[in-house]
């Protein structure tokens, strides 16, 4: 049995859209778990109206606060595996659009028997069909991101469209007593919870012919806020507090100083000083609270340290991501 999870934060039309196209695809083993995560009165009423017209389809929960991506994540999959049946669980972010069947491609990637238990999607942007991402690529810089192009390692599926299987997130309590990190709050708690599996011995796949359509970032207020760029950022050394092998990381040490001084110089150039100043400050002083999570990762690790190499692109960041910086600073 397939359960779907979605997290809504004031994106209520949004959401109803994505609900209304996956009525009419999502296959008769399946039933969507949506959690309003703090909005206001009139986003509960709208998703409280559909979930009311299709009872035996959808489950929807309310929180009367913000949890967060992860956390509201976690109380989904708490609820979802309380139902013995379900076998997979599809994670998918409240601004995507289903326009056709993308389940069945991505079902069909699974292959348990060879550990493959997270499968990636192929999402476009809604506006223009551009990709969006195809998974997570983890690149030299020691910076993850979207996956743009089929060429780019795949380290794991966008938490905005991820498939995985229950054996999967059953192992991941087991061992490292968490599923989401709910510190991170959001942004890159996918990668944190990707790279953990893959020291469990779990393997990705990405589904080219399942497609969907992705707005991006809608909850957030866009791609381009304080909000992102404070969370991704620091939430980035984060998980490689959590999971990165030492040795690599010495290894990766002038392509990691490298990227975080464009960052810095990009953002300072651009007003966000005090942004800069308050990720790094609070990026700094989590990392000794992550300590004891990393001993439990380290501890339960099933594959050689050596693999984590072959899980990372070994260009420096996105193809194209010197000549838009050079761009935007040329045009200042």
């Amino acid at each position: 049995m397939l359960a779907i999870a979605i997290v809504n934060y004031r994106t209520a039309e949004a959401t109803i859209a994505c609900l209304q196209g996956l009525l009419h695809i999502i296959p008769d083993d399946c039933r969507v778990h949506v959690l309003d995560n703090g909005s206001d009165a009139a986003d509960v009423e709208s998703l409280q109206r559909i979930a009311d017209s299709h009872p035996s389809l959808i489950t929807f929960v309310i929180s009367a606060v913000n949890l967060g991506f992860a956390a509201g994540c976690n109380r989904l999959i708490a609820q979802i595996l309380d139902e013995p049946r379900v076998d997979t669980v599809l994670f998918l972010n409240s601004d995507t659009r289903p326009d056709g069947d993308f389940i069945s491609p991505m079902r069909a990637a699974l292959q348990p028997e060879k550990r493959v238990d997270m499968v990636a999607a192929r999402m476009v942007q809604l506006a223009d069909d551009a990709v969006d991402s195809l998974g997570i690529t983890l690149f030299r810089s020691t910076l993850a991101s979207n996956r743009k192009s089929e060429r780019e390692v795949l380290l794991g599926p966008s938490g905005g469209c991820a498939l995985v299987t229950r054996r999967l997130l059953d192992d991941l309590w087991a061992a490292h007593g968490e599923w989401f990190d709910e510190t991170f709050f959001c942004y890159a708690e996918d990668t944190d919870l990707i790279v953990r599996a893959r020291w469990l011995g779990y393997r990705t796949a990405y589904a080219a012919t399942a497609t969907i359509h992705h707005a991006g970032a809608l909850s957030s207020g866009g791609p381009d806020n304080d909000f992102v760029l404070y969370h991704g950022i620091r939430n980035s050394l984060w998980w490689l507090r959590k999971n990165a092998p030492l040795g690599w990381f010495i290894r990766s040490l002038p392509w990691f100083i490298a990227m975080h001084v464009a960052i810095v110089f990009r953002h300072v150039r651009r007003g966000r000083a005090r942004v800069v100043w308050q990720m790094y400050r609070d990026a700094i002083h989590g990392l000794a609270s992550l300590r004891t999570k990393r001993a439990v990762i380290r501890r339960s690790r099933r594959v050689p340290v050596a693999d984590f190499a072959s899980w990372v692109d070994p260009h420096f960041y996105q193809a194209d991501y010197v000549r838009r910086a050079l761009r935007e600073l040329w045009r200042r």
